[in-house]
């Protein structure tokens, strides 16, 4: 073989050369990319101009993507380096600019007032504890009904209805004899007794008065109003017979009413009686009338799954009307509590991290949550109030810690103290 023989490759060797050469760089620029760089192991450090080692060049929209030097990522963006001591350092640390740039944005955690507001729909109603009868004690008929109407209003003391009762009639012609009687005929004890039995009739005091002045008897018997308020019921009609214990008419009273709200079962465990209450009316606008829960009835709606809560309102000049709709503002009690935005919580499903700002680093931190009310969420471990933790931007921080390893490490147990 001669010396030009010897240096000139073999025809097609060349091309094949280049392919192979050129295949390897292929494949170690993609080993480099996909592999050998994304864990960090083997690349070349560098130093920028202060002296600050260089691990790797990274896309902050793309954490997952590293590069042996600086230029675009694979969405066309600008490298920035990943230096050793922010990897070295608890938590991922971001440049002032790069903050700005994706957007994080800080929240203290701090004490707030956890005690949920319940807002739901109430509607006025009777108080039936102010429902009076109008009842008489004797049988007989109704002669005369001053009340024609439902809805009318009665003042206590009123006459409502005459009775003409058979009974009593009789019994005031034999309360007149037994009057007439001698002393030393009728005893005292026949007169209290026939006396009694005119009052258990019904007769009232005065009518009784009279016959003991010596006046004639009654054919009918006055029935009154015991109570003040409005006729919701008419039970009998002039010439109608009326048996003893039978209403003529209902009286609901209106010094004060009931006003009924619509509680969701799964906010029920959060009533309890005597919680403060707000409530407004459409027809009233603004005004805000404040009083507390009496009651909370114990059987459940089973069609739409409510339970109903009892307020007692003061009615002065019945302005509040059977039927009317309120807006009902139950202040519950939950006491204060360490909270953070809700947004600021990241839940994967195994564990929830909030993002703190601790020296200058993002640094992951696993807590434990309470409740929520609205969008403030209570942390019972893990912050303390005056952190600053991430309420924006905090998926791309915590996804640069799970890359950098810190993650895993917050994982690990402790390790256990040597055996002495």
């Amino acid at each position: 073989m001669t010396e030009d023989e010897a240096i000139t490759p073999a025809r097609g060797s060349g091309r094949r050369n280049t392919l192979m050469i050129g295949g390897a760089l292929a494949l170690a620029v993609a080993s480099g990319t996909a592999g050998y760089f994304l864990n960090g192991r083997g690349a070349v450090p560098t130093s920028d101009a202060s002296g600050r080692r260089i691990l790797y060049w990274y896309d902050p929209m793309i954490p997952q993507e590293r590069y042996p030097g600086p230029g675009k990522s694979s969405m066309n963006m600008d490298l920035i380096p990943k230096y050793a001591d922010e990897a070295e350092a608890d938590g991922v640390r971001v440049s002032p600019a790069m903050t700005q740039n994706l957007g994080v944005r800080l929240a203290a955690a701090e004490m707030r007032d956890m005690a949920p507001s319940l807002r739901v729909v109430g509607r006025v109603e009777f108080d039936e504890r102010l429902i009076a009868e109008v009842q008489t004690r004797t049988p007989g008929f109704v002669e005369s009904l001053s009340v024609r109407a439902v809805g009318e209003p009665i003042v206590q003391g009123r006459q409502i209805a005459s009775v003409y009762a058979p009974e009593l009639l009789t019994a005031q012609h034999e309360y007149r004899a037994v009057l007439a009687m001698p002393r030393d005929v009728g005893s005292p004890g026949l007169r209290q007794a026939a006396r009694n039995r005119l009052s258990l009739l019904g007769l009232p005091p005065a009518a009784i008065q009279r016959l003991e002045r010596g006046g004639p008897p009654q054919r009918t018997y006055p029935v009154f109003a015991r109570a003040s308020g409005i006729v919701t019921q008419i039970g009998v009609r002039p010439g109608a017979q009326v048996a003893p214990g039978q209403s003529i008419v209902t009286i609901a009273g209106l010094s004060r009413v009931l006003v009924v709200a619509e509680v969701p079962e799964a906010m029920l465990g959060q009533v309890r009686v005597g919680l403060p209450v707000e409530i407004s009316f459409p027809a009233y606008g603004a005004e805000i009338v404040r009083a507390r829960v009496d009651y909370i009835y114990p059987r459940l709606n089973a069609e739409a799954r409510t339970a109903r809560v009892r307020i007692t309102l003061a009615n002065p000049g019945g302005r509040l009307r059977e039927g009317m709709f309120a807006n009902v503002t139950i202040q519950g009690t939950g006491g204060m509590a360490l909270v953070v935005p809700s947004e600021a919580v990241i839940d994967t499903g195994r564990r929830k991290v909030v993002i703190v700002r601790r020296n200058g680093a993002f640094v992951p931190v696993n807590v434990q949550t309470g409740r929520e009310l609205g969008e403030w969420t209570q942390i019972l471990s893990g912050v303390q109030a005056g952190d600053q933790v991430v309420a924006s931007g905090q998926f791309l921080i915590d996804s640069e810690a799970s890359l950098s390893g810190f993650v895993d490490r917050m994982a690990q147990p402790n390790p256990a103290a040597p055996a002495r």
